[in-house]
C-alpha cells in the first residue's frame, strides 16, 4: 500500500511538472518542428503562426509569421529571450545561426525566440524592388527615394497587403499572440535600434508579460525618424574628428582633416563632383557625385567602429580628388539589396514619424549641419506618395515601467546617441544605463565582442543587479585606415 501510494504521488508530481513546463514554453515542441534547413541542427525549431493582418477587426486576410525557437541547452525555468531586430524592416531569423551556436551564452539557460515581424524576413515581406535594385553604380549615388520608384512600389505592394496595418503596435500584438501560442508565461525582451521601440511599445501594452528587457542603441517612440539624423550625425562626426586628433596615427596622417571636410562640403554643396571611373572591363564611366550621396554614405559608415575608422581616409582622398576609395564603397555592377524591406520601413515611418515633423523642427535641427535637410525632405516626399495607419493616443508618451531594464548605448552612435538613452531611463526607475566608449550604433569591429554578450546574459540571469561591465575596457577598435 505504501509503495503504491508513493508511486501514485510521484505520478501526480511528474504530471504536474510536465504541465507546468508545458505552460511555461514547452508547447514549442507541439507548435514547431525541427527546421531541417538553414544550417540548423535538429534541436532548432521552426514554424509559422497565422495572424489577422488587421488586428483590430480580426477579419479578412491572414498573414503567416515566421518563427524560430532555439531551445536552452539546459532545462531551466528562466524566461525566454525574444530578440527584436532594427530597421524597421530587417528580418531577424536570418541571424539565428548566431544564437544556435552550441557555445552561445544566450541559449545556455534561456530559449531564444526569433520572430520575423510582419513585413520582414519571411513574414509577408514588403520589399521594394523599385528601390532596392540598382542597375549600376550611378543609381547607388542617386536620390534616396525617386518619386516614380516610390509610387510604383506602393502600387505593387498594395496588391499584396493593407499597408496601413504594418505598424509597431500591430507587431506588438503579434508578439503577444505568439507568446501565448508557444506557451510561455513571462518573456524577456532584447531589442536593437528600432527593435527597442517595439520592445517599449510591447511593455506599454503587455506589462504583465515581461520579466526583463535589454535595449541596445535605443530609440524612443517620439524620435520622429529621421528628424534628428542630421543633428546626431553632426555630433558623431565632431567626436570622430576629436578622437582622430588624439590618436597619434590618425593625427599624423590627417593633420587638417576637419578643414578638408569643410572645404569638400563647401564645394560639394555648390555643384556635384565629376569622376571618370574605370570599370573592370576597361571602359570609362562618367560618375556624378552629389553632396547628398557623399554625406549619406559617410553617415552610414558611422554606424560601426570599422566604418568610423575609415572615414578620415575617405575624406582626405576625396579632398585630393581621388574618388576611388569612396566609389569602392558601392557595388560596381547591378545589385539587389534585401537587407531592409523598404516597404515596411515606409509603412512604419510614414505612420509613426514623418506626419508629426514640423517645418520649424526641420529648420532648427538641420540648419548648419553637413547633412542639411536632405534626409528629412526625401522621406517627407516619399510619405506623400505612401499611405499611413493609426497610432494610439498615448503612443508618444515615454514608457513608464518598473520592469528591470538594461539600456546600452555607444558613444559614437550617429542615430541613437547616449543622450537618447538618458531620456529613456528617466521613466524607468529599475533600469541600468551603460555607455560603451568605443561603440557606435553597433559594436561590430571591436575586439572582445563577447564582453557585450556576457553583460546582456548576466543581466537576464539576474535582472535586479547591475552586471559587471569591467570587460568593456577590452572592447577596442582597429587602427585608423591611413592607406
Amino acid at each position: 500500500m505504501k509503495r503504491t501510494a508513493l508511486l501514485f504521488l510521484l505520478l501526480i508530481a511528474a504530471t504536474f511538472y510536465n504541465c507546468t513546463r508545458q505552460v511555461d514554453g514547452k508547447l514549442i515542441y507541439q507548435r514547431l518542428s525541427p527546421c531541417g534547413n538553414g544550417g540548423y541542427d535538429s534541436t532548432i525549431l521552426c514554424g509559422q503562426f497565422a495572424v489577422f493582418e488587421n488586428t483590430r477587426t480580426r477579419v479578412g486576410r491572414k498573414i503567416n509569421l515566421n518563427v524560430v525557437v532555439i531551445p536552452a541547452m539546459h532545462e531551466r525555468d528562466k524566461a525566454p529571450i525574444f530578440f527584436f531586430e532594427g530597421g524597421p524592416g530587417i528580418g531577424v531569423t536570418t541571424g539565428g545561426s548566431f544564437y544556435a551556436d552550441s557555445i552561445n551564452y544566450y541559449r545556455i539557460e534561456h530559449d531564444i525566440v526569433l520572430v520575423d515581424v510582419r513585413g520582414t524576413g519571411n513574414s509577408n515581406p514588403l520589399h521594394c524592388r523599385q528601390l532596392q535594385y540598382k542597375k549600376n553604380i550611378q543609381e547607388h549615388l542617386d536620390v534616396m527615394y525617386p518619386e516614380q520608384s516610390v509610387k510604383e512600389c506602393y502600387d505593387s505592394l498594395s496588391k499584396l497587403a493593407d499597408l496601413t496595418q504594418y505598424t509597431t503596435t500591430n507587431m506588438a500584438n503579434d508578439i503577444e499572440e505568439i507568446r501565448k501560442w508557444l506557451g510561455y508565461n513571462k518573456i524577456s525582451l532584447f531589442g536593437l535600434s528600432f527593435g527597442t521601440r517595439l520592445a517599449q511599445v510591447y511593455m506599454k501594452m503587455f506589462p504583465g508579460s515581461v520579466e526583463s528587457c535589454v535595449l541596445q542603441s535605443p530609440t524612443t517612440t517620439y524620435s520622429k525618424l529621421p528628424l534628428y539624423h542630421a543633428q546626431y550625425a553632426e555630433e558623431s562626426l565632431e567626436k570622430l574628428f576629436d578622437d582622430c586628433g588624439k590618436d597619434s596615427l590618425c593625427n599624423a596622417s590627417f593633420t587638417q582633416i576637419k578643414r578638408e571636410f569643410v572645404s569638400l562640403m563647401t564645394k560639394g554643396k555648390e555643384k556635384p563632383f565629376e569622376y571618370k571611373f574605370k570599370q573592370s572591363n576597361g571602359e570609362i564611366q562618367n560618375i556624378t557625385i552629389h553632396w547628398y550621396s557623399f554625406e549619406t554614405k559617410i553617415r552610414g559608415l558611422m554606424y560601426s567602429p570599422n566604418g568610423l575608422r575609415r572615414i578620415p581616409f575617405i575624406i582626405h582622398q576625396s579632398y585630393l580628388e581621388n574618388w576611388l576609395p569612396f566609389i569602392s564603397l558601392f557595388p560596381t555592377k547591378n545589385s539587389y539589396d534585401d537587407f531592409i524591406a523598404e516597404g515596411l520601413y515606409l509603412c512604419v515611418t510614414c505612420t509613426e514619424d514623418v506626419p508629426f515633423i514640423s517645418n520649424k523642427e526641420v529648420d532648427s535641427l538641420t540648419t548648419g549641419t553637413f547633412m542639411g535637410d536632405y534626409r528629412v525632405e526625401q522621406q517627407i516626399a516619399a510619405c506623400n506618395n505612401w499611405t499611413k495607419g493609426t497610432v494610439p493616443h498615448d503612443y508618444f508618451m515615454p514608457l513608464q515601467s518598473t520592469i528591470p531594464t538594461l539600456v546600452v548605448s555607444g558613444y559614437f552612435d550617429p542615430v541613437t546617441p547616449p543622450s537618447m538613452a538618458k531620456q529613456i531611463v528617466k521613466t524607468l526607475p529599475n533600469s541600468f544605463l551603460i555607455t560603451i566608449p568605443t561603440m557606435s550604433h553597433v559594436f561590430e569591429g571591436l575586439s572582445n565582442p563577447e564582453c557585450f554578450d556576457k553583460i546582456v546574459v548576466d543581466f537576464f540571469n539576474k535582472p535586479d543587479t547591475m552586471p559587471n561591465i569591467g570587460c568593456i575596457n577590452q572592447m577596442l577598435p582597429d587602427k585608423y585606415k591611413t592607406k
